[in-house]
């Protein structure tokens, strides 16, 4: 199952600035202002989810 994340509400632009995941210039900002990949927290959240529940 593939996790898709809504940032409609929360998530914003910026300066380009290193992904907190991958270190790759991300103008994308999660909810909480972190520069990020939309790809790149949805891959981490299925990562987190997927050891959650095995």
């Amino acid at each position: 199952m593939s996790t898709v994340l809504d940032w409609t509400r929360g998530g914003g632009a910026g300066e380009p600035s290193p992904c907190v995941i991958c270190g790759k210039p991300a103008i994308c900002r999660s909810p909480a202002g972190k520069p990020v990949h939309k790809v790149c927290a949805e891959a981490w959240t299925e990562q987190r989810t997927r050891k959650a529940v095995a």
